[in-house]
């Protein structure tokens, strides 16, 4: 295993600052906003917006990419999805390679990651951190082999962790109803 800084792994760079290309009479986009992550690994909730320039490749999603919001909390999720638009105040991580997006991304939403990221993002009332502060982000680093092995076991325990939680909330739904449908039965009471 291998201590390694972020930056000399990947290249990282920050999402457009699109306000400037708003534009009614441009081309339509669908963009990464900060809502757009969803908490669970996911994006969801991409605004669609016009904009008048052509923008930099460098700015549209390709496949593996690493995305960080810069603010707190500090969700990650590796894109699958190509040519979406990355707004501002997102990180866009692209590995070297030799490296496994998969385990990257686990690895950069763990616990030791996201308590170097609020140490360096402050204790103000909404914590951010830099693109600079990003770079120089510590990771333990196994072998490409072991990077794969880790990053196919921790997306099978997050698959089954997402099912558990469909479960649960089928279940918390299922009790709400027999419950309604008691207290349908006998409006006496």
């Amino acid at each position: 295993m291998q201590k390694v800084m972020l930056e000399e792994i990947a290249e990282i760079i920050s999402g457009l600052s699109y306000r400037r290309y708003l534009n009614d009479d441009g081309d339509k986009f669908k963009i990464i906003v900060q809502r757009s992550f969803s908490g669970d690994g996911k994006l969801s909730d991409f605004e669609e917006i016009s904009l008048k320039h052509e923008i930099k490749e460098r700015y549209f999603t390709r496949e593996n990419d690493i995305l960080m919001k810069m603010t707190h909390p500090y969700e990650v999720v590796c894109v699958k999805d190509k040519d979406l638009l990355i707004s501002d105040r997102i990180a866009i991580i692209r590995l070297k390679n030799g490296y496994d997006p998969e385990f990257i991304t686990h690895l950069l939403a763990n616990a030791h990651i996201q308590k170097q990221l609020h140490i360096m993002g402050g204790s103000g009332k909404m914590p951010h951190t830099s693109l600079k502060e990003i770079k120089q982000l510590m990771l333990a680093v196994p072998d490409f082999k072991t990077q794969v092995k880790y990053g196919e076991l921790l997306n099978t325990i997050d698959e089954k962790i997402m099912e558990d939680l469909r479960q649960v909330d089928y279940d918390r739904h299922l009790k709400e109803a027999i419950l309604n449908d008691l207290w349908g039965e006998d409006d006496d009471c």
